[in-house]
């Protein structure tokens, strides 16, 4: 019968499925999903990439620096399938075909953070410290949300948290402190203990309560990351002005924005409005 044949579905259709079925936490769904649709052997060939934007572009050309063979389409978002599927493997403690995904992911897009996170979680599983901590510190180069911001400080934490068990040097317990007040902040959380990874003691958090002006100074002192990265700031408000030049207004508010978000900048803000001015006359002439 005509309606027991599968239906067969295009690429960036599965892709779109399968993103809507993980951001709504439909894990049992997007599982049986995944197992019609998604090959987890795809062949991955070298110099295939897929950036989201420019601006990803921009961080593989800068930070990575390989040849670039091939650029897939958005619609072909092959990173973003394979993270996603890594994510809903994770889930079902399938941590072997969990590698698969995100290092497919990885592949495609290597500044997709979402891909780095999945590893950095397999690690942190597998007690691979020396790794979670080389990608974590990798995470925050390409880091142009704050919630992947506030993901990356978390996962720091938990870095610290853990050298402070194996050590019992309370140096470490300060840094995975001020690192989870960091994550908090750029969450956008005011409560300490809403949705922190890890449960700090009473004492502790008061013997290291600083403010975050003072965090962010310790740790520069140390040599660790205490904010957003200044070349993903300086490549977002370069793009901006460079688009508003060729009076592409509405592209040029995309990077301003996530600059501003980053940094709360008002010099940035001011640019925001008088390109949101220009929007609003353009539309009422």
């Amino acid at each position: 019968m005509l309606g027991d044949i599968m239906e067969i579905k295009s690429i960036p259709e599965i892709i779109k499925e399968m993103d809507y079925l993980v951001k709504e936490e439909k894990f049992d769904e997007a599982y049986q999903f995944a197992k019609e649709n998604i090959n987890l052997n795809k062949e991955y060939v070298e110099g295939e990439y897929i950036f989201k934007n420019l601006l990803e572009e921009l961080l593989f050309q800068i930070t990575i620096k390989k040849e670039i063979k091939r650029k897939y389409p958005l619609m072909l978002d092959y990173s973003t399938l394979y993270s996603n599927y890594g994510n809903v493997l994770l889930h079902f403690n399938e941590y072997e075909n969990a590698l698969k995904s995100f290092k497919l992911s990885y592949n495609y897009n290597p500044v997709n953070v979402k891909a780095i996170f999945g590893l950095c979680e397999l690690h942190r599983i597998e007690e691979n410290w020396d790794e979670f901590y080389k990608l974590t510190i990798q995470s925050f180069k390409y880091d142009y949300s704050l919630e992947d911001l506030s993901k990356s400080f978390e996962n720091l934490s938990i870095y610290y948290f853990n050298e402070y068990h194996a050590s019992n040097d309370d140096e470490n317990l300060k840094l995975a402190i001020y690192l989870s007040r960091l994550a908090q902040y750029y969450d956008g959380s005011n409560d300490f203990t809403d949705k922190i990874a890890i449960e700090f003691d009473d004492d502790s958090l008061n013997n290291y309560d600083q403010s975050i002006e003072e965090i962010k100074d310790y740790l520069k002192s140390k040599g660790l990351p205490y904010g957003p990265s200044i070349e993903v700031i300086t490549i977002c408000k370069n793009l901006g002005f460079q688009l508003d030049e060729d009076k592409k207004v509405v592209p040029a508010l995309f990077y301003f924005n996530i600059a501003y978000d980053l940094t709360r900048d008002p010099a940035i803000k001011d640019v925001i409005d008088d390109l949101e001015a220009k929007v609003e006359r353009k539309l009422n002439e």
